[in-house]
């Protein structure tokens, strides 16, 4: 099985509250390869520029990620971003974006690749979500994310990109614009009627809602006493969901809330350090430990 994730590698400036990074290791297929690369073998597709620090790179060099579709662009810039959270850390301010090689990167699959089991397309320009889909027409659970400046620049693209998907996962504040709706749960509806399989939509501390033609599960988030940096727990949500896919026989309704709560615990450990810091220390036993915590929390018996 595998798994192949497509987005960002990026370059990112961090403002909260109470510490501030520059130089930090981002960018949404960062984290979501980190997340997925717990449960089963990851394929990395991004682009950076010939200005990503080495040190970067070997970052990402684990065990379980194939780095053959990080392409170096010659004389391009890699992607950076900056960002400050406020004491909310559910809201932020995005200070700059500069797209760099992803402004014209067309992403190309090494040999083989054609035949992953599963793709994420992190958050980007929707045709290419669409073609990648395209490129790996045999995984049988698909991805895409999307942010506000698709939703307003691209949408019609956005909804055909989501509806070809298995999945979409997108945050509270983004399902209420695309279906334009105050309610998440009827958001989650109209998309489905829309075309949409299945829709994610996130909640930040509060958790996660997934909709379905067949199903409607709600799952809280996990309780942190201290959030160091949101920075990338979406992404790493749909690494750890899909991963968890990935690495099972079947994917089913019971299968994929179990995902759901496996994404959600990754997540929960993201952001506990600055950008993806956490993630590169995380092992797997830890993720079970609190997977365990996680459903003894949501736990109660019923009587008959």
């Amino acid at each position: 099985m595998s798994l192949l994730v497509a987005g960002w590698v990026a370059i990112d400036e961090i403002e909260t509250p109470f510490e501030r990074r520059e130089g930090s290791l981002g960018g949404s297929a960062t984290c979501a390869a980190l997340a997925a690369s717990l449960f089963t073998e990851v394929r990395l597709l991004a682009a950076v520029g010939e200005d990503f620090p080495e040190e970067m790179r070997k970052a990402l060099e684990r065990p379980g990620i194939d780095l053959a579709g990080l392409e170096v662009v010659p004389g391009g810039e890699t992607s950076r971003w900056g960002g400050r959270y406020h004491y909310d850390m559910n809201s932020r301010d995005t200070l700059y974006t500069v797209l760099g090689v992803n402004a014209n990167w067309a992403p190309k699959l090494p040999a083989g690749w054609d035949d992953s089991s599963a793709l994420f397309a992190a958050a980007g320009d929707p045709v290419l979500q669409h073609r990648l889909m395209a490129m790996v027409p045999g995984a049988r659970a698909r991805m895409v994310d999307t942010i506000k400046f698709f939703i307003d620049g691209a949408r019609d693209e956005l909804l055909k990109a989501i509806r070809a998907a298995d999945f979409v996962s997108i945050n509270e504040s983004e399902a209420r614009e695309l279906a334009g709706t105050p309610s998440i749960a009827k958001a989650g509806r109209a998309l489905l009627e829309g075309g949409t399989k299945a829709v994610i939509i996130k909640l930040g501390e509060y958790g996660a809602a997934y909709i379905s033609g067949e199903d409607y599960f709600v799952a809280p988030g996990y309780p942190l006493e201290e959030v160091v940096d949101p920075t990338g727990a979406g992404d790493a949500f749909a690494g750890g969901f899909l991963g968890y896919l990935d690495s099972v026989a079947t994917v089913n309704q019971r299968e994929i809330r179990r995902a759901i709560i496996y994404g959600s615990t990754v997540a929960s450990f993201c952001v506990e350090g600055f950008g993806p810091s956490r993630l590169l220390t995380l092992e797997r036993d830890e993720v079970e430990q609190r997977y365990r915590q996680f459903r003894e929390l949501t736990h109660f018996e019923v009587d008959d």
